[in-house]
């Protein structure tokens, strides 16, 4: 099946705005690595930022439909969480390096308002859904309210970014079932220790 051409620009600016970054790639590397015309480019995307934007839109836009999935199941807590670790993992690798640079670049890259604003509203939704599956969690009594279901959420969405922080100093990345521990660590209720009984 031949890729659709609006795919094909997304998957070369992807891999060449992650490995060159935002301002060293250029449009016309874009096009030849998606093998198309340049002015083929222009009749998908308006110009550089506006490519950038939509690569991230495009993988939210994915995450998004699976979450929402992942989060329906009838499967236990731990699964389900297992999967949107799963889930956040996959996106990290897809978008946490465009992430990085659009945060770090802020109006630079933005330039395109209402694309923006698109990526911004999707991520507080997602936060929002998932913050709706730790609500559950909290009510059914099987997480704590040591924190809220939005803090809860903005953890899950975040923990990934330390692996970039890792991958700064040479150390390696934590795995998703290790972090699913960690969250089921903090978030679930603590069993008092039983008292040790005394030798009679």
């Amino acid at each position: 099946m031949v890729k659709d051409k609006r795919v094909k620009i997304l998957e070369a600016a992807i891999t060449l705005f992650t490995r060159q970054g935002f301002h060293q790639t250029k449009l016309d590397e874009v096009a030849k690595q998606a093998e198309i015309a340049k002015g083929t480019l222009y009749l998908y995307f308006k110009g550089k930022e506006d490519l950038f934007v939509q690569c991230l839109i495009d993988g939210f836009e994915k995450s998004m439909d699976s979450t929402r999935e992942a989060i329906a199941s009838s499967e236990s807590t731990s699964v389900r969480l297992s999967k949107l670790l799963d889930l956040q993992a996959e996106l990290f690798r897809h978008n946490g390096p465009l992430i990085q640079q659009f945060i770090q670049s802020g109006v630079k890259i933005s330039s395109n308002a209402g694309a923006s604003k698109r990526f911004f509203a999707m991520l507080k939704e997602k936060v929002e859904v998932v913050a709706e599956f730790f609500s559950e969690c909290v009510k059914n009594g099987e997480f704590s309210e040591r924190f809220t279901p939005l803090q809860m959420a903005l953890i899950l969405h975040q923990i990934f970014d330390l692996n970039l922080k890792f991958q700064m100093f040479n150390e390696p990345p934590i795995s998703p079932e290790t972090y699913r521990e960690m969250l089921l660590d903090m978030f679930q209720f603590k069993k008092p220790a039983k008292p040790l009984r005394r030798k009679s």
